[in-house]
């Protein structure tokens, strides 16, 4: 079954996983399975997000990340240092493409261990050229 998107979900990650490549793609591995199909994207963007708001504890120094609220609005133009990955139908429903695409984003990146910062925007295209 095909799900229906109502624009982009974001998934905020932390510096663990973002900056290891394996455990990256398990997480994007996950989402997939929680979006309905382990397989696809099942027609849903993502927006994966570095977590970047933090809060530290004044007895003991720990950091911890700040959760996000429901009530925060999705961003509708995303900027600054991220990193928008367009997905054919093809791509978006293929479990062993978007493994593919995962290898050749982190070698883009410029890191093949992890994704160096990068927030990352996968969007499935709709636009066809005639």
């Amino acid at each position: 079954m095909k799900r229906v998107s109502k624009g982009a979900i974001r998934l905020s990650i932390p510096a663990k996983v973002a900056y290891n490549a394996d455990t990256f793609r398990k997480s994007v591995f996950n989402l997939l399975d929680e979006l309905g199909c382990p397989k696809c994207f099942s027609g849903v963007d993502c927006y994966f997000t570095n977590i970047r708001d933090y809060l530290v504890n004044p007895s003991d120094l720990s950091v911890t990340p700040i959760e996000e609220t429901a009530n925060l609005a999705k961003p509708i133009s995303f900027q600054g240092n991220t990193l928008n990955v367009g997905l054919s139908q093809e791509t978006a429903y293929n479990i062993d493409k978007i493994e593919v695409a995962l290898k050749d984003i982190f070698e883009e990146i410029g890191c093949l261990a992890c994704c160096s910062g990068q927030d990352i925007f996968f969007q499935e295209q709709f636009e066809r050229n005639f």
